[in-house]
């Protein structure tokens, strides 16, 4: 069987000026989300997520676009979606070092998320021994240096320097490509996802406090686990570099730790 991996971004990536409570700026976090689809499944999936715009009125469904009901019975419909679900949480003050070594360049930044995303990918087709020409990855097309991610990700290939980077002989550069949102509404999964994610973790001013952890919970059947355990924290999401790195509000933080699905 052939999948296709769908991938976008919440919050802003920006790392030069980082928003403080006495600044503005960009978010302090960044979420990734994707999933995986059969490709057998991409028209029916499609036909659903039209007919829920429709239901709302709606041309398409951008989570920036949706009130809080819409949103969550989008992930309602989605959780009853042969998908596969995939995300990242990244804390920009945890960059270190690394943010002065790739002098604050967005989409570098950019391009380490999508890589820890994709090494989540690579573990799931490792652990079911998927090749890599079965997997095609789309990401949403934005200001990014989609060329040096495929060129990134090669590197990695050739020297991992990081144990979840060996996961990333599973994925072949050349698999990536760009769409635009409007061109592939497959890539409304992934949106959806970052969002649910950005949702949990954001202390910008607008949040007015309140960390929403609703959205990942009725997504979290379809959220890639340890096949074991079912735990999805360190797996389908990876949290850099993990669950006290992103400092969460102490209840979320045990939201995320305690996030499982039923193993059989």
């Amino acid at each position: 069987m052939k999948y296709t991996f769908y991938a976008d971004e919440s919050g802003q990536s920006g790392i030069k000026k980082i928003k403080s409570a006495i600044s503005g700026g960009a978010s302090r976090y960044m979420t990734m989300g994707a999933a995986l689809v059969p490709n057998t499944r991409r028209d029916a999936i499609r036909a659903s997520l039209a007919e829920l715009a429709a239901e709302f009125g709606r041309t398409d469904l951008h989570c920036s676009k949706l009130n809080h009901n819409q949103i969550v019975r989008f992930a309602k419909v989605v959780a009853e979606q042969k998908v596969l679900l995939f995300g990242v949480i990244s804390r920009k003050e945890t960059l270190g070092q690394y943010k002065d070594d790739i002098g604050g360049d967005h989409a570098k930044y950019y391009n380490k998320c999508a890589q820890y995303l994709l090494e989540r990918l690579g573990m799931f087709s490792s652990s079911n021994k998927l090749s890599e020409e079965s997997l095609s990855i789309c990401f949403e097309e934005g200001n990014f240096d989609y060329s040096g991610l495929r060129g990134l990700i090669a590197a990695c290939r050739k020297n991992p320097l990081r144990p979840a980077s060996h996961h990333l002989k599973h994925i072949n550069p050349n698999s990536i490509s760009v769409e635009p949102k409007a061109h592939e509404p497959l890539l409304q999964l992934g949106d959806l996802v970052a969002h649910a994610l950005f949702r949990c973790v954001d202390d910008g001013p607008s949040s007015y406090g309140v960390f929403e952890t609703r959205y990942v919970d009725e997504l979290a059947p379809k959220f890639f686990a340890d096949r074991d355990t079912g735990v999805i924290c360190g797996n389908g999401i990876y949290p850099v570099h993990n669950l006290n790195g992103i400092k969460a509000d102490k209840k979320v933080h045990k939201f995320l730790s305690d996030l499982k699905v039923n193993v059989e």
